[in-house]
Formats: structure tokens, sequence, C-alpha cells
């Protein structure tokens, strides 16, 4: 990795989202318009045309990989079901993948190669439309129990397809319910291993069967992450209500931002006070 161009993809990427909360009121005039959908939509089309040309990546079963095409789609026709659907994995892949910086040759991840701004941006392009069209308000969608199971068993039902489509194009001789054989490289046994392959991989399991990703997905690791994305998305919470026209009184720009103004001096003793007087 190199270090600088990860600071300045990690860095953009942490400002522009955080832009959503702090220059609120610029994003909310945009609502009227158009330009910012089009710009996302255009963005991340250019970038899947050229991955699928440069890499031949048309496609595959990456989570990131489907969340780029749905997020064109969404910048077209915003729909509550989709965000719901899909931005608790927005909270995990594009997030997970700029934090974790592009993995390529020196020559394919400097400034001066299109992958490495197709890398960093493009995930970044993702959790910018996801947060655009549900931050200001443009279906409805809202963090409750309806969302939290239509998610959790979209998320289920994706990654028992995306595992049963692994299984099915190991490469020849290659047994998914046996480990990878000692002394083989565990990063091609697989073959592409969609999606399980960059979480597996990274913590030292890839030599596992596929069997043993899939029911360790479901009952460890997959749990475990919703409920991260799930308080992700409950902290940046809709800052506008009705397509941006309407303030909302409680979001995560005056809860978790503006928390400093109730952590006074004057407060503190007025607690202690109140403990004394129920002892």
């Amino acid at each position: 990795m190199q270090i600088l161009e990860y600071l300045f993809g990690f860095g953009v990427s942490i400002l522009v989202i955080a832009s959503f909360f702090i220059f609120h009121k610029f994003w909310a005039k945009t609502t009227k318009t158009y330009w910012v959908r089009i710009i996302v939509a255009g963005w991340m089309i250019g970038n899947q045309i050229w991955l699928g040309t440069y890499e031949g990546h048309w496609i595959n079963f990456e989570i990131c990989h489907i969340l780029a095409w749905s997020t064109v789609v969404l910048m077209f026709i915003p729909n509550k079901l989709q965000v719901e659907l899909f931005l608790p994995l927005v909270m995990v892949g594009p997030v997970l993948s700029i934090a974790g910086g592009i993995v390529a040759a020196p020559a394919d991840a400097g400034f001066a190669h299109f992958r490495y701004w197709n890398y960093y941006f493009a995930h970044l392009g993702i959790m910018v439309g996801y947060l655009y069209i549900y931050l200001f308000d443009f279906t409805g969608a809202c963090l409750n129990w309806k969302m939290l199971k239509r998610s959790g068993l979209f998320a289920v039902c994706l990654l028992t397809f995306i595992m049963v489509w692994n299984m099915a194009h190991v490469p020849a001789g290659h047994n998914p319910l046996k480990p990878v054989p000692v002394g083989e490289d565990v990063a091609t046994w697989w073959g592409s291993n969609d999606t399980y392959k960059h979480i597996f991989g990274n913590i030292g399991l890839g030599y596992l069967s596929l069997l043993v990703q899939y029911f360790l997905m479901m009952f460890v690791f997959g749990p475990a992450i919703l409920v991260l994305c799930w308080t992700a998305i409950f902290f940046a919470r809709p800052i506008y209500a009705y397509k941006g026209t309407e303030k909302l009184k409680f979001n995560i720009h005056d809860e978790v931002l503006g928390i400093k103004k109730h952590l006074t001096k004057k407060n503190f003793k007025n607690l202690l006070k109140f403990s004394r007087q129920k002892q």
C-alpha cells in the first residue's frame, strides 16, 4: 500500500461524507434539482464500464459490484424498498474497502493509474448515492423493525445465493466441502469465491471449506456485521424530511456532534444534586 495515496483517498472520503452533516443546508438545496444524482449515476456507470473493460468483471457477485449497479438504479429511480434492503450492506462493503485500502501492484495503486481513482472513489460514489437519498428523505426510508427484518432476510438470501454460485464454480477437482489441502495456494484454490474471499482471506480463514465459511458467515460474522451496520444507520439518521424540505429536529448533527452542549459543569452539578436527593 502506498501511504500518501491511501491517506488522500481515505481523507477525501471522510470529508465528503462529513459534508452531508456539516453543510446539510447546501445539500438540501440540491434535492430540488437532478444534478447530484446525474453526476453520481454517470460516475458509477463510467467506473463499471472501465472495470469491465480493464478487469473483465462485467458480471460478478462481489457485494460492492452489486452495490455499484444498484446505486445507478437508485439515482434514476429512488425507492424505499431498495434503500431498506441495501443500505446496511453499504455501511460495510464500501466502508471496509476504503478503510482497508487498495491491494494492487504499485503501478496500479498510484495517482497516475485510473485503477486508483476507480477503487477509492467508486466505493465513495456508492456511499454518497445511498446516503444522499437516505439522509435527505427521497423515499421515506428509516430504521425501524420492518427495515431490520427486510435487510436481515435479504442479506441471508443474497449471501446464500452467492455461496451457491461460488460452490458451483470452483475449479475442477476442488471439493467445496473440504478445506484447502496443505501446501496449496489459498488465494486461488476456490476460484473467484466472490465476497467470501475478501472476508475470510483477510482474517486467515480462507483455507476453510466453503461450507464452513458459509455457516460462519450466517451464524457468527454476518449477525455481528449487521448489528454494526444497523447501529451506524441509527446514528446516521435522516437529516431532512420530505425530500430535503423540512429539517428534522433529531439527527446526528444535533445529537452526536452537539453533545458537548450538554456536557457542562452546571448539568453535572444538577445531576449530582438530584442523585443526593434520591439517596
